[in-house]
Parts: C-alpha cells; sequence; structure tokens
C-alpha cells in the first residue's frame, strides 16, 4: 500500500504534476526544469525528492549533469492520468507556460546536451556539459 500512498503524494502537488509534464516531453537535467518552470532549483529538487520516491522518475548522469526521466515501466500509467486529465492538463495557463518555455530552452541544447547551465533562458554563459 505504500506505494499506492507515495504515488498520490506525488501527484498531489500541482508543481509535482508540472514536473511530471515536462518529463513526458523529454529527459531533462535540473537546471531545464528550473528554467521551463520558473522555479528555483532548490524548491525543484524537494518536488523531485517526492516524485524519485514514488519510484515515478529514474535519474542518469549526462557528463556533469544529472538528466531525470519517467521510469519506463510508469509511463504508461502517467500517460493515462495525463490522458484522462487532459482537459484541465490543456487549458491550464502554468503548464502552457511550461511547455513553451522548455520548448525554448531546449532549442539551446548543444548535441542534445544542456550547454548553458540555470538561467539558460535569461544568459547565455558557458556550458559545463561541453
Amino acid at each position: 500500500m505504500s506505494g499506492l500512498v507515495l504515488l498520490g503524494k506525488a501527484l498531489a502537488d500541482p508543481t509535482r504534476v508540472r514536473v511530471l509534464a515536462l518529463l513526458r516531453e523529454a529527459d531533462l537535467c535540473v537546471c531545464e526544469l528550473a528554467d521551463s518552470m520558473e522555479v528555483s532549483m532548490s524548491t525543484l529538487s524537494t518536488h523531485l525528492q517526492t516524485i524519485r520516491q514514488a519510484g515515478l522518475v529514474r535519474t542518469s548522469r549526462q557528463k556533469k549533469w544529472i538528466i531525470y526521466s519517467i521510469e519506463p515501466d510508469v509511463r504508461p500509467l502517467l500517460d493515462q492520468i495525463f490522458e484522462f486529465e487532459e482537459p484541465a492538463v490543456k487549458s491550464d495557463r502554468r503548464m502552457e507556460r511550461d511547455a513553451s518555455r522548455l520548448g525554448e530552452r531546449l532549442g539551446l541544447r548543444e548535441d542534445g546536451c544542456c550547454s548553458v547551465g540555470f538561467g539558460g533562458l535569461v544568459k547565455s554563459e558557458q556550458g559545463v556539459c561541453k
């Protein structure tokens, strides 16, 4: 039963739902998530921890970045949940803005990798992924 409770907890917060929506679109590093959502890394870290505890995401290392992705076994369930709630998801302005900013942020990648770090939509920095 604890798995079900953790799943409920992961889905019970709007910020965590926004994170999952973005991760359904692409595997992302924390700075890409933070920039897309316009939240601080510390806030995002707290939410990612809850999502990880529920077993919804996994991490991998890409050079110096930690990349978050939806756990493959969980993707069908999340897809069903998001499809069931599609009208609410599509009408949420924050999620619409997140998706737009994510598109911009992914456009800054070099060789499929984050190359600008946090604040990439605000300023251009020399990336550490090179």
